[in-house]
């Protein structure tokens, strides 16, 4: 899926209000937009498996950065990407247009045409002002 900069800054700036680490953003971000598996330690924690979470965390992986990834993941990460393996494996499994409008239903991301209209308003003039 092409995305803008405006898209990826709006999925991080949700992640920034959580204090998630970037470490994390970035697996995150390529799970949602692209459906790349975070690795088993963020899997387990999107499925809701605290066992194996802890299991395959890295051991300087904190308490509190878990509960920030967690905060973040109640409130933004779309169900469809999270609750069970199952639903990993679907979240995998779709295709860019799939995820891409679950992620604009979401507000994860901009529509295609939000995205235009952002980058038009950020070109820089190159004609003179006519007065």
């Amino acid at each position: 899926m092409k995305l803008t900069a405006y898209s990826r800054n709006r999925i991080l700036a949700t992640m920034s209000l959580w204090d998630v680490p970037k470490e994390f953003a970035d697996p995150f971000y390529n799970y949602l937009v692209w459906g790349f598996r975070p690795g088993s330690c963020f899997e387990a924690i999107l499925a809701n498996d605290f066992a194996r979470a802890i299991a395959h965390s890295h051991p300087a992986n904190t308490i509190n950065t878990f509960k920030s990834l967690s905060g973040w993941i109640n409130e933004y990460c779309p169900q469809q990407a999270r609750g069970s393996h199952k639903q990993i494996l679907f979240w995998s499994s779709c295709d860019e247009e799939q995820r891409r409008l679950i992620l604009e239903d979401c507000g994860l991301i901009y529509t295609s045409k939000e995205e235009v209209v952002l980058i038009l308003k950020d070109l820089p003039t190159t004609e003179p002002a006519l007065y």
